[in-house]
Formats: C-alpha cells, structure tokens, sequence
C-alpha cells in the first residue's frame, strides 16, 4: 500500500513541479531532494521516475527531426510560386518643328529625321513572380517600332529584360541577368510612371542603360521620389548598389572584348522629404589599339513636399581616349489635384567641353499629365523649346508631343 502511495504522489509531485518552478522557481530535481529528506519518497522511486521520462524525450527530438527533414524537402521541391503578367501601351503624336536637322541633337527616341505624326512609342510585355521563395524572376520584352532591329519603320520584338533577384535580405539582394545598369535614378524609374513623356536628355545621352551582368544591392521597395505619382516612395534611409557588367549594351548575349563595366550606386534619405545620391561607372571600352577608359559620375538630389516634387541630376564622363562632356536635368512637377498634375523640366547637354557651343542642347519643357484612372490610364502633353547652339548661331528645333498610356 506504501509503494503504491508513493508512485501515486510522486506523479503529482512531477505535475506540480511544472507550475511551482514556473512561480517559485524551483526545479523537479530540488523539488524531490526535499520529499527525500521528508522521507516520502525513496532513491528507488526517483530512479523509476527519471528513467520512464528519457524515452519520452527521446521520442519527441526524433519527431522534431523529421518535421525539419519533411519542412525542407517539402521547401526544396515547391512548385513555382507566383506567374503574374503586365502590360503597357502608349499611342503618340508627336510635332517637330525640324531646322537644319545635321546641327541639332536629339534623344534616341527620336532617331529619325521626320517624326511628324502618330506612332506607338512603346508596347511593353512583363512576366514576373517567384520561383521559390526569395527567388524572383523578371521578364520584359518590347513591341514596337522603336525596338526594330532591321529597319525603324517595322514592328520588332526586343528583349529588355531577362533576370533573376535572389532576395537574402534586405540589405543583401543578388540581381543577375539583363537588367538596367544600377548608376541613374531617373534611369530605374518604371517607365509607365514618368511625369514627362521622355527621360532627361543627359540620361539618353550619357547614363548607363540596359546591360548584362551582377549586381549587389539593397532590397529598392518602390520609386526613389515621388516623381511617379502614386507610386509607392522607397522611404528606407539608405540604398546601396555595386554591379559588374560587360559593359557592351544590352541584348548582346556575350562580351565583346576582355573589358568589364563596374558600377556604385548609393541614395542617402536623412529625412522623409528629401534624398541625395551619387554614383560612379568605370567603363573600358574598343580594342587595343583604340581603348577608352572612361569615368562616369552621377550625382542627384530629390525634394518632395506636399504637391510639390523637384529633381536635378547631373552626370559627367571623362577619361583616356575622349574629351569630357557634361550634362543635367532639373525636373519639377506638382500636383494641382489627384487626378492633373503640372509637369516641367531643363535639360542642359554638352557633348564636347573642347568645343564652344558645338552641338550644345539647352531644352525647357512644360506639360501636364492627366490621371483618368491612375497610371492605369494616362495622358501626356510635353512641349519643348529648344535651344540647339552650334558655332555662334542658334537653331530651332521645338517639338510637341502627346501620347496616352493603357497598363493592362
């Protein structure tokens, strides 16, 4: 009778202890050392007690082990995740009032002599998701006149991007593949939210655009200002980007010679209403008998307050083998109301500090957008005057252009 009270009480003491040494803080092992000295229990009911509990533990550690082998081969072979597909359409009109066409610059979205007209200035296609987790996938193609390779007046299908992001953290993302060139932020602003109908001369003609290679970054939730109305705002108050490129453009599937780009890239937001950033690319490019080493620097600064949004950029490239030239942007837009938005911009391009006023651009542009339905649906008007110097007269070269965008 003794024996079976002391196994009876000694299960109650195992029971109690749980909520005792939760309060008191007193462990099972001081607990029982106590009813020993009490004398109701003995060496030998311990022992039975400790010995039925270690093949409980045993079991439940196997069992944990195997949901951590089940957890990652279920992991390893996930499915893709997510396919999603996007989009955009803009129909264009586009005024030029065309001078002497030989002493005029131009952006490279206007190539051609006579762009008089209506046109489809981009057809974009994008599919994109995660394969497994932290693994995302991009794939963007263009369709439209301005892609062709052959001949500028048929439709082609160009690759822009083709890339994966292996997001780590948010402090360390690794990109690789074709994407565009982590150097300008008007550059890395998407497309379809561009207050402007083009991007700032000296981006077209100087910045780093689509190339092939590696980059190190920081996770970029959204647009570095709020230029893109209604985008999201990348608010984390520090970015960073290191890339290795060929340095050859994009859609050449390999390196051309033994020359590689490197870029750096970092934007500074000390508070939430303005950024400052600066970047670096060091670019080698021709043969041996023709190298060009070239430094490129980009610096820029954002202020967004209120209804109240204003850019500057500027970027200068300089090196062995090339006379430097300079060139900025300063933008500005400002929201009248959700829905229309006042939208203005100088663009100052110098493609040779050699020569005075040789092919010099000075361009001032105002428009506006009208947000029918966000971004969704959108309508551009830019007008620009601009000043085209060359030797000591100046040339005239203004152009209108309007166009209206449908993201699907």
């Amino acid at each position: 009778m003794k024996k079976w009270y002391s196994i009876v009480l000694l299960s109650v003491v195992f029971l109690f202890s749980s909520i005792v040494s939760s309060s008191a803080e007193i462990s099972s092992d001081e607990l029982l050392n106590i009813l020993k000295e009490k004398g109701i229990i003995t060496d030998k009911d311990i022992e039975k007690a400790t010995t039925s509990e270690e093949p409980t533990k045993k079991v439940a550690q196997e069992q944990e082990k195997e949901q951590e082998k089940d957890n990652f081969i279920v992991k390893a072979a996930r499915k893709p995740k997510s396919v999603n597909f996007k989009g955009r359409v803009q129909a264009r009109y586009t005024y030029i009032e065309n001078g002497d066409l030989s002493k005029v610059t131009n952006q490279n979205a206007f190539d051609e002599s006579e762009a008089d007209g209506f046109s489809i200035r981009r057809v974009r296609l994008r599919w994109y998701g995660e394969v497994i987790d932290k693994l995302q996938y991009h794939i963007h193609v263009s369709v439209d006149g301005d892609s062709a390779d052959a001949d500028d007046d048929e439709v082609g299908v160009k690759l822009q991007d083709a890339y994966f992001t292996y997001a780590h953290h948010p402090y360390f993302n690794v990109t690789a593949g074709q994407f565009k060139a982590r150097f300008s932020p008007s550059y890395l602003v998407a497309g379809p939210v561009l207050p402007l109908c083009e991007r700032p001369l000296v981006v077209d003609k100087i910045g780093r655009k689509r190339e092939i290679g590696i980059s190190l970054e920081s996770a970029k939730n959204g647009e570095f200002d709020d230029r893109g109305h209604g985008a999201k705002l990348h608010d984390k108050p520090f970015y960073y980007a290191v890339g290795l490129y060929n340095g050859n453009t994009f859609n050449h599937l390999e390196n051309d010679n033994d020359n590689m780009m490197l870029t750096a890239m970092v934007v500074y937001r000390p508070i939430k209403y303005i950024n400052f950033g600066t970047s670096y690319a060091f670019n080698q490019t021709g043969n041996d008998d023709a190298t060009k080493r070239l430094n490129i620097w980009d610096f820029n600064s954002a202020l967004d307050v209120g209804p109240f949004h204003a850019q500057i950029e500027y970027i200068q490239e300089h090196g062995h083998g090339t006379n430097r030239r300079y060139g900025y942007g300063i933008q500005g837009q400002y929201d009248l109301t959700d829905t229309f938005q006042l939208t203005a911009r100088y663009d100052e391009y110098d493609p040779d500090r050699t020569v005075d006023n040789g092919f010099d651009s000075r361009w001032y542009t105002v428009g506006y957008n009208w947000f029918i339905h966000g971004q969704d649906i959108k309508w551009q008007l830019n007008y620009t005057l601009r000043k085209e110097m060359h030797a000591n007269y100046h040339e005239d070269n203004d152009i209108l252009v309007t166009h209206f965008q449908i993201l699907f």
